[in-house]
């Protein structure tokens, strides 16, 4: 998979914050295919009031996990371009800020504007049928609240429970949620796995949008997550790119080592 970045997204920041541009401190960057900004995917996805209050914010907090620094609306435009030229290219967006958290109305959870959610709508809009995978630690409730009951997209997402954002607790219509407890690894994603596939079979989707956590990754932090998945589950849904056009998204991931072993493993999938 080819990846897409660009250097704005090293300048959203803020001191102190789990979230930061120490992320990728031990990535190769030299090879990268850069994005353009997509306002126009933001606006149709989010209200106009949630996108002039991020424009207008110059620092500060959209909530008491989210900030907004000087740079954080120039990174986020092309956060959400990011994710489409991904989709493009069949390849992975290595975003910052993460998006599956943010909702219509509202940022949180470290997340401004839904990168996901704002390219699968689009595909929607133009007939396609899209399936998001979202194997984060926590639940998208954002990407949820954003797709559900449209009969172009389906949601499938393994996520601690208990856990932030308290979400997910069930499936509801077209999303497929699967809880899991703390201390979970590989086998209780392929329990999930394995009761889901055959409903991405049947809705035999034209696309698939990947949404990565890597904080489910057994070397990422313990304060943030206690699953401890090894890339095995990552594997098994990048592997769907042998049948379907596959894209990915970042989103969280703490640790810098975890953050390279999946882009390693991303890296040597497809072209």
């Amino acid at each position: 998979m080819k990846i897409v970045f660009h250097p704005m997204f090293l300048e959203h920041k803020m001191p102190g914050h789990p979230e930061n541009p120490n992320r990728f401190s031990l990535l190769d960057l030299s090879r990268y295919e850069k994005p353009e900004p997509r306002l126009d995917l933001i606006e149709k996805t989010h209200s106009r009031e949630y996108i002039e209050k991020v424009k207008s914010m110059k620092t500060g907090w959209l909530d008491p996990d989210t900030y907004v620094c000087e740079k954080t609306w120039e990174a986020s435009l092309l956060a959400v371009g990011a994710a489409w030229k991904a989709y493009e290219i069949r390849g992975f967006a290595l975003v910052r800020p993460p998006g599956h958290h943010a909702t219509r109305n509202r940022g949180m959870g470290f997340c401004i504007f839904n990168n996901i959610a704002s390219v699968a709508l689009e595909l929607a809009r133009q007939g396609k049928k899209i399936a998001i995978l979202d194997l984060d630690a926590h639940h998208g409730n954002g990407t949820q609240d954003l797709v559900i009951g449209n009969r172009n997209i389906i949601y499938f997402s393994t996520h601690q429970s208990p856990g932030y954002p308290g979400t997910g607790l069930e499936s509801k219509e077209n999303c497929f949620n699967f809880p899991i407890p703390p201390g979970s690894g590989d086998d209780e994603f392929f329990k999930a796995w394995d009761k889901f596939e055959p409903v991405l079979r049947r809705f035999d989707p034209d696309v698939i949008g990947l949404s990565l956590g890597f904080d489910s990754y057994e070397k990422d932090y313990g304060w943030l997550t206690f699953l401890r998945f090894s890339l095995k589950p990552f594997e098994t849904v990048l592997s769907l790119g042998e049948n379907y056009h596959v894209f990915g998204v970042l989103e969280g991931g703490y640790n810098p080592e975890s953050i390279k072993d999946g882009l390693d493993l991303i890296r040597s999938v497809g072209p």
